[in-house]
């Protein structure tokens, strides 16, 4: 089991924040590094099932849209070495201050499908890596964004 948060400061409103992480949901070939091809598949209210292709694999994941805690909840269906959940959050770092920074924080809790592993897979290490890779991603864009206004 792997069980680890990643948070980045992001110098930009929530909102702008957050309607970039909506965004990442129909367009992740933007922001998450691997990802050649994406479709959504089925949506009803705030769920929605999307597949993608990373790094050259087929991935199903259940996602579920939490607008008023500011969370998108990840649930890997389908992956060809792991399982579990990658939560994507907006956390206010002051509520009084609209133009206080944001914390962009992701609760990644995945483990390995299986305990021997034939052939090359991605592990913690790049997990982690695309995952950071991607919140800088995400973090450029809204203080770009902000420095426009």
């Amino acid at each position: 089991m792997f069980i680890k948060t990643l948070t980045t400061l992001v110098h930009a409103e929530h909102d702008t924040l957050w309607n970039l992480l909506l965004d990442r949901l129909q367009n992740p070939e933007r922001f998450i590094p691997g990802v050649t091809e994406s479709r959504i598949v089925e949506k009803a209210g705030n769920v929605c099932i999307r597949e993608l292709m990373l790094h050259g694999e087929r991935v199903r994941e259940k996602i579920t849209v939490h607008p008023y805690e500011s969370q998108i909840h990840h649930e890997l269906l389908e992956h060809p070495q792991f399982t579990g959940t990658i939560v994507t959050k907006v956390v206010r770092t002051a509520r009084q201050s609209p133009v206080a920074p944001q914390n962009l924080e992701y609760d990644v809790d995945v483990s390995p499908k299986a305990r021997i592993i034939k052939g090359v897979l991605y592990g913690e290490a790049e997990i982690v890596a695309d995952l950071e890779t991607e919140m800088q991603r995400l973090k450029l864009q809204a203080e770009e964004i902000e420095s426009r206004a």
